[in-house]
């Protein structure tokens, strides 16, 4: 028995925003990767770092919110607040 994952990895046609995008799919685990986020998996090797899901419509979400990047949004807000919040400790030192 082995403890490493080892994706068998199959190539998926999909439409997303009427666009054909080709997607990877692990037939052993039943999962599918992101490959915007994994792209190395088109290539039949492990990601290091994905996003990986059980169906094809989560998937295909995921890919659609790339356009926005709102993981990124969100991390900036979060540095925006705390540079406000250390200017404000900063002020009251003073």
């Amino acid at each position: 028995m082995s403890t490493r994952w080892n994706p068998s990895w199959k190539i998926v046609k999909t439409t997303i925003d009427k666009e054909e995008v080709d997607v990877c799919y692990d037939s052993s685990s039943k999962l599918y990767v992101c490959p915007l986020c994994s792209p190395e998996c088109k290539r039949g090797e492990l990601p290091t770092y994905s996003s990986y899901f059980f169906n094809l419509e989560d998937m295909k979400r995921h890919m659609q919110a790339h356009k926005y990047e709102l993981w990124k949004k969100k991390m900036t807000r979060a540095n925006e607040t705390k540079v406000e919040e250390s200017e404000d400790e900063e002020i009251e030192n003073e």
